[in-house]
């Protein structure tokens, strides 16, 4: 118990150290930004990505920079990367300043041909009806939650963030997991394999080629009352 107790600080004390090191940094590249070294700055902020992947205010930054430096094509790419850390900032950006992004393969729900739907059985649904997922598709995601041994026994609440993709995949992301925290990574495994296979998923399109969407929705899962009969 005294080695898995000392491991614990140990982890706990390099995460905290990499985290004040990555505000550090934050602060020395605004620094280098406001002085105008923007070489420095990226220089800097680049180092954060390394760091820290998941830090949207590294990309977000770095892409700043790089604008400044001229370098649209990799500044769009990295705001890219922010607004895929769920940075709304940065797909206005990406709107207004990289035109024809990615060939144009990423656009908004409002302005596809086609929306993104799902087969169930034989029969094909629109994901989305009013801006919220269709009840079809909750009907059968409750279903699948009953007769999941994990799911069933669970109780408490689950945030979750989902797109379909243009591969016809959908990509979702468990943003929080209320309840057990002992069970968490559990739960959210289980709950992302029932998402994957409940149904067949169908990108948008637009003039008949599939497209990925800026659009993200948010949906809360409430378990709290769930019978686990």
């Amino acid at each position: 118990m005294r080695k898995i107790t000392l491991l614990f600080f140990i982890i706990v004390q390099v995460c905290v150290a990499q985290t004040n090191n990555v505000n550090q940094l934050l602060i020395d590249g605004e620094k280098a930004y406001l002085e105008s070294d923007f070489l420095l700055a990226k220089e800097i902020y680049t180092k954060i990505t390394i760091e820290n992947p998941k830090n949207k205010d590294g990309w977000f930054n770095r892409a700043a920079v790089e604008l400044k430096l001229g370098d649209n094509e990799t500044a769009c790419e990295d705001f890219y990367q922010a607004y895929l850390l769920n940075d709304g900032e940065a797909q206005k950006i990406i709107q207004e300043n990289c035109s024809n992004f990615r060939n144009g393969l990423i656009m908004s729900l409002k302005d596809v041909e086609e929306k993104p739907k799902f087969l169930y059985g034989r029969k094909e649904y629109l994901f989305f009806e009013n801006n919220s997922l269709n009840p079809k598709f909750l009907s059968i995601l409750k279903t699948r939650f009953k007769w999941s041994p994990i799911m069933s026994k669970y109780k408490g609440r689950i945030y979750i963030q989902f797109q379909i993709d243009r591969f016809n995949k959908l990509d979702a992301s468990i943003l929080k997991v209320s309840g057990n925290q002992k069970d968490a990574e559990i739960v959210k495994k289980e709950l992302l394999s029932i998402f994957d296979d409940i149904v067949v998923y169908v990108s948008a399109k637009n003039n008949g080629v599939n497209v990925d969407l800026w659009d993200k929705w948010s949906q809360i899962f409430d378990f709290i009352m769930v019978s686990s009969k």
